[in-house]
């Protein structure tokens, strides 16, 4: 936080920066080293390679039988000492895929399909490390994941910024979007940003609302679903959603959303609460 504090006071911020503090929120900030699959203990936190699964795993794949790509795991035992919000579980493994062939972004009630999120709690000798199909053509590098706090901000058209309008001038307001933009480039030499909770670095808009709409059957493709009788009551829950994972592109393990985009699971606490993890929703956003 001092850090973070400190910085502020850098872009000529100081002035109004322990009311922008107020809404800072702790992440759990994943980094990659690039590391061979079969170096790599059953049950790591890792970004791609293939996936440590039960015997009876059965790999998902989208209404059109595509299969979809494994991206990364995370072992919620290595994950918990940074958890100081208590989102996630204490144990067991989450497991994420995403049909990379397609890359839906999450817009329209029917792209469903294509995620999925497994919590294995197995005790890691029941895992095994699994071939993915032959039907995938590529695979994404496989890295171990690391992990530290560091503070987020919210973006300017997330619902937890909604005050800073009236905290900030139009100067201050375009001086803290530049800040937002670098600030995690100025606290590690990472050029990515893997998170785990914390305020989403967004690209493309609030995510908030549109997890709640498009999971109450809405399509957020156009203005459909934000001039719908039901926005105003839906939208009061928007703050119900968290960030599960944001997973950044990362050429050097080949793979990338869209144009240098990212992917950002979220779930509902209480769904994360009482482990339902069928219950994520992923949105894609690119530049």
């Amino acid at each position: 936080m001092e850090n973070l504090r400190a910085a502020l006071h850098a872009v000529k911020l100081g002035q109004v920066a322990e009311q922008i503090l107020q809404f800072a929120k702790n992440s759990i900030r994943a980094t990659t080293t690039p590391t061979a699959d079969d170096a790599i203990q059953i049950g790591q936190s890792k970004i791609g390679g293939m996936p440590d699964v039960p015997t009876d795993f059965v790999w998902p794949t989208t209404n059109n039988d595509q299969p979809l790509y494994f991206l990364c795991l995370l072992n919620l035992t290595e994950v918990q000492p940074y958890d100081s919000d208590n989102l996630l579980p204490h144990e067991g493994l989450l497991s994420f895929f995403y049909d990379a062939v397609g890359q839906p972004w999450g817009y329209d009630p029917n792209d469903g399909d294509g995620f999925h999120i497994f919590h294995f709690t197995q005790t890691p000798d029941r895992f095994h490390r699994m071939r993915q199909p032959a039907a995938l053509d590529d695979h994404i590098d496989s890295a171990v994941l690391h992990f530290r706090n560091e503070w987020t901000l919210p973006s300017w058209e997330s619902p937890y910024a909604e005050n800073l309008e009236d905290i900030l001038t139009a100067e201050q307001q375009d001086t803290y979007n530049d800040f937002l933009y670098d600030w995690g480039d100025k606290e590690t030499t990472e050029q990515t940003t893997h998170r785990i909770d914390g305020h989403p670095d967004m690209i493309q808009g609030d995510m908030y609302l549109q997890c709640q709409l498009v999971t109450n059957g809405l399509y957020c493709g156009d203005a459909t679903a934000y001039n719908h009788p039901l926005r105003k009551e839906l939208e009061a829950h928007g703050k119900d959603w968290h960030l599960l994972l944001q997973l950044d592109s990362e050429e050097g393990l080949g793979y990338m959303w869209d144009d240098s985009g990212k992917l950002y699971f979220w779930i509902r606490k209480e769904d994360c609460k009482n482990k339902k993890f069928d219950k994520v929703w992923t949105i894609l956003q690119c530049y």
